[in-house]
């Protein structure tokens, strides 16, 4: 494969600003997890899939060149969306994963350090394109220009020449229908929970997990709102994304799936107890969620389910952690630790599509599940993932615990397990536990 040389350049230590995209663990309660940090602080491209085609927008006169020289590698058209902007067509008819590996194969186009990629986030909707249900922008990602790893930033350019030079704002939201694509759509509380509970009696389901919108006004900045809840709850995955025209912030406790050195690793987390008001609250709250069949039979389901997802694509899978306890700075949860390898002739596509989407954010049977919350909602950026994914390593967080903030309103959702253990009580108490932090910050 012919590859396109990337000069990696160190950054000048002036001029830096607030960050495109931002990753931070600062979490280490459990072995899973290491303090780490990305940050793309330029972007050369930013990249929007959707179930027909990959749309590649330049960001900087450095961006353009990148762009110009893959087109005659990709075979890319231009695209109305923006200035300079390429697609790359894609046959919406064909299997989800042979249209989403063009987009993981992007990195590998270039000669560049390990940590080139594409850093953003995919969105929920993927799934409905797997189950061949209507969907729109299926994910944000920007090619970094100027990426930090753990604080030391790097530029990577076509030409060396170009250090410094020109930088574009791009607003993405007219692309992605912002005012949709923040709020999404839903029913009721009560409704959602009478349409899940009559669909586990019936058998049809053993768990739902729909969620609720919240929305209030809010003027606070959306990096400002990352901050915050850095400094309020060490998590895996603090997440920050800016669009231009909207911002997405968050501090989710979920991995979605990992991959690095050959392993592919996934963490269940379901199973949920408000923090107590001290030490000896937390542990009669513990010995709580420890003691509830609820909890026990929801973790169990999200392992079953995490379990088949990797069976079409993976060989020696292991659960190395049957159920642990995480602790954050509102809740306490229970997860588990998941490992496999890849099958021959398998890759990232094929375990990413299998994966879609962890049970506690759906339901089990997680296609059925999924297929009756489309009737019901759309989620867009909730419960989507959100990190990076470089030519030999991936690291993706669940979008929970998260807030979209556009247009001086700020949106987040929640939701909650319901099985057949559920109680209307238990679940709102769950709900508002979940919400308490991002609503504390907003």
């Amino acid at each position: 494969m012919s590859k396109i040389r990337l000069h990696s350049v160190p950054a000048p230590a002036d001029g830096r600003q607030a960050p495109l995209f931002a990753l931070q663990c600062n979490y280490d309660y459990t072995a899973k997890y290491a303090h780490h940090a990305r940050a793309v602080e330029r972007a050369a491209l930013s990249a929007l899939f959707f179930a027909d085609r990959i749309a590649l927008l330049p960001r900087s006169r450095n961006g353009v060149r990148i762009a110009e020289a893959l087109t005659p590698l990709l075979g890319l058209m231009p695209d109305p969306s923006a200035p300079g902007a390429r697609r790359l067509p894609l046959d919406p008819s064909a299997p989800l994963p042979s249209r989403l590996q063009p987009l993981l194969d992007l990195p590998a186009r270039f000669d560049a350090d390990p940590h080139f990629g594409l850093y953003g986030f995919f969105c929920y909707e993927l799934i409905h394109a797997k189950l061949g249900l209507g969907s729109g922008v299926l994910g944000v990602f920007h090619l970094p220009e100027r990426l930090a790893v753990d604080g030391v930033a790097v530029d990577y350019l076509l030409d060396p020449a170009d250090a410094g030079g020109e930088a574009w704002p791009l607003a993405l939201g007219p692309l992605l229908n912002a005012d949709d694509f923040a709020a999404g759509r839903g029913q009721p509380y009560p409704r959602m929970y009478d349409i899940a509970s009559q669909h586990i009696a019936d058998g049809a389901l053993r768990s739902l997990n729909p969620s609720f919108a919240i929305q209030r006004s809010c003027s606070r900045d959306g990096y400002r709102i990352h901050r915050d809840l850095l400094q309020r709850n060490p998590a895996p995955y603090n997440l920050y994304f800016d669009g231009g025209d909207f911002q997405l912030a968050g501090s989710s406790p979920a991995m979605f799936l990992r991959l690095r050195d050959g392993r592919l690793n996934t963490s269940p987390i379901c199973g949920t107890v408000a923090r107590g008001r001290d030490a000896a609250e937390d542990r009669l709250q513990v010995e709580k969620l420890l003691a509830s069949d609820k909890d026990r039979f929801e973790l169990e389901e999200c392992v079953r389910a995490d379990i088949l997802a990797k069976e079409a694509s993976c060989e020696d899978i292991r659960v190395d952690v049957a159920r642990e306890v995480e602790r954050f700075a509102n809740v306490f949860h229970t997860s588990a630790s998941i490992s496999a390898r890849l099958k021959p002739g398998k890759t990232l596509a094929d375990a990413i599509c299998d994966h879609l989407w962890p049970a506690t954010v759906v339901g089990t049977p997680v296609d059925a599940a999924a297929r009756l919350l489309a009737e019901h909602e759309t989620r867009h950026w909730y419960a989507g993932a959100f990190g990076y994914l470089c030519a030999d390593e991936a690291e993706l967080g669940t979008v929970i615990r998260s807030a979209l903030l556009a247009h001086g309103m700020a949106t987040t959702r929640v939701g909650s397990t319901l099985s057949a253990r559920s109680s209307p009580e238990l679940e709102r108490g769950e709900l508002e536990a979940k919400a308490s932090l991002i609503l504390g910050v907003l």
